[in-house]
């Protein structure tokens, strides 16, 4: 079920901008005026690539279900989400494979327990208080899955078993339909040791115990090293389970297509294209260029790519359920400033529709890709120390203090409010030629996704650190346009390492409520906008009307 949610008057053309507060976007039919150029067509595209409802999602571990759906949490976290119109919560992370589920046991935050479920059955009821059919808003669940240890012995498929039969089943009574997967194991190349039989085997037994009940499951979650794509597909670095993909789909696509649900079968994948910890690997280290940088991305569309066609081959969808800026937490500086909201929405692109770059034109109608991605979110040093403070990565802010109440949105929230009402739901996506006139040009991406009815838009991201000009070519004369802005209150002007995020000036208020667009009206000439953008700003320009 998809839905477009208003943005306000109707308009001819359309215009969103991610930009910072005093850049100018001007009229102009002289392209040689401009930095880059790029033409938008004005035909709807004919099949080929999509961005399906559910597109966007936050992984939370569950240590932190309090902190974000708890009594006092959960209102303004609810309206972040229903910002979003349509999403999918992902519940587990490392947590999951260290956190016992206990029937009995009192609520902490080392502990998952009914009260646990019972929190985020109640999250998604008030996300889709006003639903119907397929819900807004449904969650993954992740259980445990991996080897038993002596300070783990409880792990094992009889654990995973009470998980879904004291836990789940009771506590979605009636509610089955917001549950879109039972996620078996986090990672378990990495709780496996890179043992693949093990894994398997043990995959065998989960199965085999109907572990997961009447619930659709997914598998694998599989992570990857840090590396350039060259070294992943050469194997000159350790690639944990990456090359074993076929095999482990070999295994698992069976089962989990015989349990699909509401959503399908998909298998899920993990990505980092940082590290806060890079001691002994300076390729792991963040930096706001690196993460910024085609190589990063090349990395990303390598893996995204690769695992979707292979899910693709085994009947499957493909999810990202695991993202975010930097492993370990992400890092002070480049996780918790605007670029982070740059790079999040140049990747819901990518993951939507990756561009390998071993085949760069084999996927240029966006055949193949990822049907979601989920940001995470976790504590910023160790489990169950959530008073020490947000992980740098958190795309949501959750109040580390005894109150536990209202989350925050962080600079990454708001690529996703801008992703999801402009670009969520819609077809045509395709990537979009940029020609390049001069050296500030050459960080400029280009998107378009064709809207309800005869609606079409272009979206601009600018990764460079230096402002820059586009000359758009583009059908009709009105538009409206919309900016979001990194916002630095100290008054420095700072960009890419701003602290925040605004669209059109406005903030989501401390509700978790978001006040709503408000364009501004413009006129092209002659067939023409040149638009200015600063470091790290976006555009997407929004076409009514055109055969």
């Amino acid at each position: 079920m998809r839905r477009h949610p208003t943005r306000g008057a109707a308009a001819v053309v359309a215009l969103a901008v991610l930009a910072c507060p005093g850049v100018s976007v001007a009229a102009s039919a002289d392209p040689g005026e401009s930095h880059a150029s790029v033409r938008l067509d004005p035909r709807r595209m004919v099949g080929g690539g999509s961005v399906p409802a559910h597109f966007v999602g936050f992984s939370v571990e569950w240590s932190l279900i309090e902190r974000y759906m708890g009594p006092s949490a959960r209102p303004a976290f609810v309206n972040l989400l229903r910002n979003l119109d349509t999403g999918s919560l992902r519940i587990g992370g490392s947590s999951q494979d260290v956190m016992q589920f206990d029937a009995t046991a009192t609520n902490t935050d080392e502990v998952i327990t009914p009260e646990d479920l019972a929190d985020i059955r109640a999250t998604l009821e008030a996300a889709n208080a006003d639903g119907g059919g397929i819900p807004r808003w449904a969650v993954t669940l992740g259980t445990a899955m991996a080897p038993a240890t002596a300070g783990r012995p409880w792990r094992g498929p009889e654990h995973a078993q009470a998980f879904v039969t004291q836990g789940v089943k009771p506590a979605f009574a009636g509610a089955d339909e917001y549950i879109a997967a039972v996620s078996l194991g986090n990672e378990p190349d990495l709780s496996y040791g890179y043992d693949l039989p093990e894994y398997l085997g043990d995959f065998a037994a989960y199965t085999g115990a109907d572990v997961t009940g009447p619930y659709p499951l997914v598998t694998p979650n599989t992570s990857e090293p840090i590396s350039p794509w060259q070294s992943i597909a050469d194997r000159s670095v350790q690639t944990r389970f990456f090359a074993d993909w076929p095999a482990i789909l070999d295994a698992t696509a069976g089962p989990t297509k015989a349990k699909a649900g509401t959503f399908g079968p998909w298998a899920a994948d993990h990505f980092y294209p940082l590290a806060r910890t890079c001691a002994t690997d300076s390729y792991r280290c963040p930096t706001i260029p690196a993460l910024l940088s085609d190589e990063r991305l090349d990395n990303f569309n390598y893996q995204v790519y690769t695992h979707a066609d292979e899910a693709a081959r085994h009947g499957l969808a493909y999810r990202v359920e695991e993202l975010n800026t930097a492993a370990g937490r992400g890092a002070p500086g480049v996780s918790d400033v605007a670029a982070s909201a740059v790079w999040a929405l140049d990747a819901m692109f990518n993951a939507a529709c990756p561009q390998p770059p071993h085949a760069p034109s084999v996927n240029a109608t966006c055949g193949t890709g990822a049907i979601g991605v989920n940001f995470h979110n976790a504590e910023v040093r160790a489990f169950f120390h959530p008073e020490e403070g947000n992980g740098y990565y958190n795309a949501l802010n959750f109040d580390p203090s005894p109150a536990m109440g209202s989350p925050a949105p962080a600079p990454e929230y708001y690529a996703l409010l801008l992703f999801s009402r402009f670009a969520q739901g819609t077809t045509g996506l395709r990537p979009v030629p940029v020609t390049v006139n001069a050296a500030q040009g050459g960080q400029v991406k280009a998107w378009r996704v064709d809207g309800g009815a005869s609606e079409r838009r272009l979206f601009l991201i600018n990764k460079g650190d230096e402002p820059t000009s586009v000359d758009v070519a583009a059908p009709g004369a009105r538009y409206e346009l919309d900016r979001m802005t990194p916002d630095d209150p100290s008054g420095a002007g700072r960009t890419l390492d701003a602290p925040g995020v605004r669209i059109d000036g406005r903030a989501v208020s401390a509700d978790g409520s978001w006040p709503g667009f408000q364009p501004t009206v413009g006129t092209t000439s002659a067939g023409h906008a040149r638009i200015t953008l600063g470091a790290g700003e976006a555009v997407v320009l929004t076409m009514h009307g055109h055969a």
